[in-house]
């Protein structure tokens, strides 16, 4: 896929690898040492007009940063279009005026996109990074392209980046006979830095040119390098500036009417309209320089992108993005903990759990309500929310989010009489971390989550722990003076505390299965009042060069439970793997740059039970004519599962071997298409395929679209059903675990449409239809635990019947038809949805912005079984729909 806006150029490795480069550095070769380049601001003694236009004298007084060196597609080598780029500052901002040189002026890419989005084939851009605090680790990034659009976002780690931020600037834009002009003002209160006198900050100018695919820096780091913000050069001049305590507010109102198809004839609560408003403020206030308070009254964040449908078999969770901006602002500062320090992350089964994932506050509401007809919130309204973020004086980085969720109830009727439930008690949500670096190679930090929960019912108290306390804390440490090797490392402690029954439904959940009767390290405890563990990880990373190696340990005690501030779906595990990455990212005569993987992982239970035993390698080249390919294979051998009976007897699990390729068109051209599919097969006979396909069409300056058909066809030879108690079973402890074959079908394709009317204004489309059609054969017990051994009803054991009127099948499970009968209701089924989303944004001045938006979502269910494409779609379009018709209007205010 394509760079984002503000992006450098990264490695597309799998598996979680990531890196990212810049610095300013001797061309490849040459054996020079590095000379970090220096440019001085000069005051400004007259009022900057920012118009693109670069007319005021005081900029003929300002010293240019040229000189700029390509990264590709020639490393090293001067850039073919010079580059000048001055800087200014007064009292209240900094200005940054850039004259982009252009041999041919007529052929400057200059699209239109929305904010922060992706330019890559669509414009000519640049972009300026700044190390406010000269940290050498942290910064914010700033990027206009040739046709006037934006991009902001933060920098950290040293390589990370997050484009999730969008500050309160202006920029502007001109083209002429010389090449294109930009200009911006970016002021002081959206950035933050260090008391000082006579301010030093690091700095970062990169330019691309599309048509060429010449990427040129000022301050350049060579691609083998990870390093950014490390490897910058230098602002300075910026002397006198004061620092002020600057407040933003950002006040918003909102209309919202809701028509439902799906309101049931007799519903009191839903005729099929509704309509509501609602006020809300944002404020942000600088409590110092470098130090910044974030809070939100009653939110609404009803302008972000509906999740995507997914039909999940799984007893896991299904994981789904951020997309608020109050929660996603400063979010890599928890995302981050136990990686500082190192350019990569692999996973590999691993089950390290997020200690914080903010989509916690606001969830649906966990509670139950019962009757004929049922009005339950979608969300848990937040009242409201408060963040700190920030750098002390002493060096320690600050990030704290407190907030409060109303307590919601559901309405119920039932013949006629009303009534309501709690489904929702009020809680309180905090999260903090706090880091610390040492020098410049080594740093340490804590994170720390606590849930609190005031109950008024007792079947919410029976059902959810009272109160859930994390506290981890981090660490990481250069070997080498170069910060090419790290070590870096991560411990955390958890404690949640309830009634016996709310810690009963922890003890029982999938993350852990305390019930399993053949377990001999773990236990069930019904007298249990709290539930304690602990989890711990280490990497070792080799940051830059040729050959990267990377290896891990890290475990999860059974115990460890985060689920009420954070995310995940294991407990009881360990594991670690050991990778190698070859990079070649200079061009020759097949590729202009390419990379191989490869690694071996392990993963084990408590118990010592091998869990996970896998080898993985993979292939990435970007070849002579910009086209990128990419392979990989995977395959891991028999091991147990303690999770395939679902709180039962461990069982064998059947090894695999998965096959995956793609390839991508050239990200230049009007039309850009993307192939990929991958294949997998069990020694069990299950087996799943899947075919994507991506079409890019930008027919217009103004007008893209995205469209990605998803084909998917999977067999499972066993796939979970439903548990009966029957004393009977004495192999298997006094149940029977009843599996099946299931036949899937999967068809989606995921269509946005970006019309971008100017560098402030966008209408947006997101469109998803899903069909997916499932059929259950062959249903069998599980016959031995620790094997893959089944009995199959009909055949091996017993009888079965399906009774078409009721919709069920009736099982005799002793020989000859025999034993205590039992039921099970036809699991076959077939979904189908439809949501679609549409937005139009107007930031008609900065950060004041006014949406429109469009929001609809219909589905519908059968147990029919079998895939007919035509006749799903049919059924999908004319299932009854909501849509959600919602105006925001919010406008900023600043000093």
């Amino acid at each position: 896929m394509g760079r984002k806006l503000l992006s450098t150029v990264s490695l597309a490795a799998l598996l979680a690898v990531s890196s990212t480069a810049s610095a300013q550095a001797p061309a490849p070769g040459s054996g020079g040492a590095r000379v970090t380049p220096r440019i001085t601001a000069a005051r400004a003694t007259a009022r900057i007009s920012v118009d693109g236009r670069l007319d005021e004298a005081d900029w003929s007084r300002a010293l240019p940063a040229k000189d700029f060196l390509q990264k590709d597609p020639d490393e090293g080598q001067p850039a073919t279009e010079p580059t000048e780029v001055r800087f200014l500052y007064d009292d209240d901002a900094l200005y940054v005026g850039a004259r982009m040189f252009d041999s041919e002026p007529s052929k400057i890419a200059r699209r239109l996109t929305r904010r922060d989005g992706d330019t890559d084939g669509i414009a000519d851009w640049i972009t300026v990074g700044l190390d406010a605090h000269h940290d050498k680790l942290t910064g914010s990034k700033f990027s206009v392209t040739a046709a006037g659009s934006i991009g902001d976002g933060v920098l950290f780690n040293d390589s990370g980046e997050d484009d999730t931020w969008n500050g309160v600037w202006d920029a502007a834009v001109s083209i002429d006979d010389k090449g294109w002009i930009a200009e911006m003002r970016i002021p002081f209160s959206q950035l933050r830095f260090s008391k000082g006198d006579r301010q030093v900050w690091g700095l970062h100018v990169v330019r691309m040119v599309q048509r060429k695919q010449e990427e040129s820096w000022w301050a350049l780091v060579p691609k083998k390098e990870s390093k950014l913000v490390s490897l910058a050069g230098e602002l300075d001049g910026l002397d006198g500036l004061e620092s002020r305590r600057h407040l933003e507010l950002l006040p918003y109102v909102t209309a919202r009417s809701e028509i439902s198809g799906t309101a049931e004839p007799g519903d009191p609560f839903n005729d099929g309209r509704t309509a509501a408003g609602s006020v809300g403020l944002d404020a942000k206030w600088g409590v110092a320089s470098n130090m910044t308070l974030d809070a939100t009254v009653n939110p609404d964040f009803g302008q972000v992108e509906v999740d995507p449908a997914v039909v999940n078999l799984t007893v896991f969770e299904t994981f789904f993005e951020e997309k608020r901006p109050f929660f996603i602002e400063g979010s890599q500062a928890f995302d981050n903990f136990g990686r500082n320090g190192a350019s990569g992350y692999m996973g590999f089964n691993r089950t390290n759990p997020s200690l914080f994932y903010s989509r916690r506050i606001g969830r649906t509401p966990q509670g139950a309500a019962a009757g004929e007809y049922v009005d339950r919130p979608s969300s848990t309204t937040i009242i409201g929310a408060a963040k700190v973020t920030g750098k002390t004086r002493r060096g320690w980085t600050v990030n704290v989010i407190d907030a409060a969720t109303a307590r919601e109830w559901a309405r119920t009727s039932t013949g006629g009489v009303e009534g309501k439930a709690q489904v929702e008690p009020f809680s309180n949500y905090l999260a903090a971390r706090v880091r610390r670096d040492v020098g410049q190679r080594a740093g340490f930090g804590m994170l720390t989550t606590a849930v609190n929960r005031n109950f008024s019912d007792s079947a919410l108290d029976a059902q959810l722990p009272g109160s859930a306390f994390v506290l981890g804390g981090d660490g990481h440490l250069f070997l080498t003076g170069t910060r090419d090797y790290v070590v870096t490392g991560s411990f955390s402690g958890s404690r949640v505390a309830g009634s016996q029954a709310s810690i009963a439904r922890l003890q029982r959940s999938s993350a852990r299965y305390y019930q399993r009767p053949d377990a001999t390290h773990v236990s069930f405890d019904p007298d249990a009042e709290s539930l304690s563990g602990w989890s711990l990880q280490s990497d070792f990373n080799k940051n830059s060069g040729g050959i990267r190696p990377n290896a891990a340990f890290w475990a999860v005690s059974p115990g460890f439970e985060v689920n009420d501030a954070g995310f995940m779906m294991n407990a009881d595990r360990m594991g670690g793997h050991a990778a190698l990455v070859f990079l070649k990212p200079t061009p020759d005569a097949f590729s202009r740059d390419r990379q191989l993987f490869l690694a071996k992982w392990n993963v084990w239970n408590f118990a010592g039970d091998a869990m996970g035993d896998g080898y993985f390698a993979s292939f990435y080249a970007t070849l002579r004519n910009y086209w990128s390919i990419n392979a990989s294979a995977h395959a891991g051998g028999w091991v147990y599962s303690d999770r395939l009976t679902r709180g039962g007897p461990m069982m064998r699990s059947p090894g695999f071997t998965s096959v995956s390729a793609g390839i991508e068109g050239d990200e230049r051209k009007p039309v850009v298409w993307e192939l990929d599919g991958d294949y997998e097969r069990r020694p069990d006979g299950s087996w799943s395929g899947e075919a994507q396909l991506e079409l890019r069409v930008r027919p217009l300056p103004s007008f893209s679209f995205e469209i990605g058909p998803t084909f998917t066809r999977q067999l499972t030879a066993a796939q979970y059903v439903r548990a009966v108690s029957d004393t009977d079973a004495a192999a298997m402890y006094g149940r029977r675990y009843v599996f099946a074959a299931l036949d899937q079908t999967e068809v989606g394709m995921e269509t946005r449409l970006d019309l971008i009317l100017s560098p402030r204004m966008s209408l947006q489309m997101y469109l998803q239809p899903l069909l997916s059609v499932g059929r259950y054969t062959g249903f069998k017990e599980a016959a031995q635990p620790r094997t893959y051994d089944f009995l199959r009803y009909g055949q091996d054991t017993g009888t079965i019947s399906f009774d078409a009127e009721n919709g069920v099948y009736t099982v005799y499970p002793g020989p000859g038809g025999t034993g205590t009968p039992f039921v099970i209701p036809d699991p076959d089924f077939n979904y189908t949805s439809l949501r679609a989303n549409t937005v139009f944004r107007w930031e008609f001045k900065p950060g004041s912005t006014l949406y429109v938006v469009w929001t609809q979502q219909r589905e519908d269910e059968t147990s029919d079984g079998r895939f007919a494409f035509n006749q799903d779609i049919s059924r999908m379009m004319r299932a009854p729909g909501d849509n959600v018709f919602m105006v925001k209007l919010s406008y900023w205010f600043g000093r």
